[in-house]
């Protein structure tokens, strides 16, 4: 089955919607949408989920102990 063009994709891996997904919790992430095994994740984590570039920037800008 062809995949429709104007589908949006998501991910690290730029495809459509499949699967299972995780949302980034940074309102301001310009993916949004994870596949599951595109970042490593087996089941939903608890709490705040952040990709792996919104927790890098995360990162970056708490202080240093």
């Amino acid at each position: 089955m062809p995949v429709d063009p104007n589908e949006p994709t998501y991910c690290l891996c730029h495809q459509v919607s499949y699967g299972e997904m995780i949302g980034c919790d940074n309102a301001e992430c310009p993916t949004e949408w994870f596949h599951f095994a595109c970042v490593n994740l087996k089941a939903k984590p608890k709490g705040k989920w952040y990709c792996p570039r919104c927790q890098a920037e995360l990162d970056r800008k708490r202080p240093k102990k």
